[in-house]
């Protein structure tokens, strides 16, 4: 009977997260077109007129709808009313500085004040990064640090690779599916409707951001996935907390958090300040050896589907899994920021110097005549 009550709950919140995110994205598209409110062309930027970015706000109204109707199809024994008290806050202050800096641009440290405080607040609330070590997991000012650092961790990283038409919303479909499966096999009934009410609104997304895209999720939508996913990876190391479920979903998010260690490390090995944004990014440095912007997307979809199969796997118990795991993400870093480094050495000057951090890190910087249709990076 439970079961039963799960999944009705799951496919009410799938289909109306769907149907919400697929006949509101265009509507937002056209008001925000209206007022002006997006990617505009100037010299820097290959497309050659608006592009809206305001499709975060679709995605949430998706995500808040799907749930709240999950809520009502028999799914109150799920305890949303709890859930929604303990990460509605935080929620809605992720989304309030996404809609800001969407339309007023704001500096990557005002940003990242509100992502750590957003982050404090799940972490007050009991939303907690478990590592599956008992003498770490003991200690409740390291469990607080570190799960304040993966809320914002995952905030930026999804953010960070919003700069390809379809990309973030199909790596956070991906996840979302894996957690899903994840939740599905351990027991957590919460995560399971969340993961299908994710997946629901990036499909209807989708429709009108897989390249050419009509319209960006923008910081509004990246920020808010990012920080729902973390929420998902949250709840599944707590209701199982070994190292293998913390390894597992690891893996599971596996592009954002690789497209971060990267940023990371290539702006060390540059001498390149850490918040200055750069057109050196995965999806950038693919574009730049050639690959179409949907071969991008087949390159990156696979490297995430990879590594989900692979978590799903660690996260069951199996070793092969976490080897292989291990070694397809260090086989990727040192690939990717081998391209990095030669492509800034061939560009001359460093991308990260024309766009200073004052530019927003949304903004697409100048590509490949080939994507003249598709954004590029931000």
């Amino acid at each position: 009977m439970a079961g039963n009550v799960i999944w009705i709950s799951g496919s009410t919140a799938f289909a109306s997260a769907l149907l919400i995110s697929f006949i509101l994205t265009p509507l937002v598209r056209r008001w925000a077109v209206r007022w002006r409110l997006g990617d505009k062309p100037n010299g820097r930027k290959v497309h050659k007129r608006l592009i809206p970015h305001l499709g975060g706000v679709a995605l949430v109204a998706a995500t808040v709808v799907g749930v709240g109707l999950s809520a009502l199809s028999r799914g109150a024994s799920l305890g949303w009313g709890d859930f929604a008290w303990r990460v509605l806050p935080a929620l809605a202050l992720v989304v309030a500085i996404g809609l800001v800096d969407d339309t007023r641009n704001l500096r990557a440290l005002q940003k990242l004040v509100v992502q750590v405080l957003a982050g404090a607040l799940l972490a007050l609330s009991g939303f907690h990064l478990l590592l599956g070590v008992p003498f770490l997991d003991a200690s409740p000012a390291l469990v607080a640090a570190l799960s304040v650092l993966f809320f914002v961790g995952m905030s930026s990283a999804v953010n960070l690779v919003d700069g390809h038409d379809g990309l973030a919303a199909g790596v956070c479909a991906i996840s979302a599916a894996t957690f899903g499966v994840m939740a599905a096999a351990g027991g957590s009934p919460t995560v399971v409707v969340l993961a299908l009410v994710v997946i629901g609104a990036c499909l209807g997304f989708l429709v009108f951001n897989f390249p050419p895209g009509r319209i960006y999720m923008g910081d509004t939508g990246s920020m808010f996935l990012g920080t729902l996913l973390a929420v998902m990876a949250c709840l599944l190391t707590m209701g199982d907390p070994r190292p293998a479920t913390f390894v597992g979903v690891c893996f599971a998010l596996g592009i954002p958090m690789l497209d971060v260690a990267l940023a990371i490390a290539r702006r060390f090995a540059m001498r390149s300040p850490l918040f200055r944004a750069d057109s050196l990014h995965m999806h950038h440095v693919l574009l730049q050896a050639g690959f179409t912007p949907r071969q991008i997307l087949v390159i990156l979809y696979s490297m995430q589907a990879l590594l989900c199969v692979l978590g799903f796997g660690v996260s069951r118990g199996l070793v092969l899994p976490a080897v292989v795991g291990c070694a397809v993400v260090a086989a990727a870093f040192v690939s990717f920021l081998r391209m990095m480094v030669a492509s800034q050495a061939v560009g001359g000057r460093a991308a990260s110097d024309i766009a200073p951090s004052s530019i927003p890190l949304k903004r697409n910087l100048q590509g490949d005549i080939r994507t003249q249709r598709s954004s590029v990076g931000r």
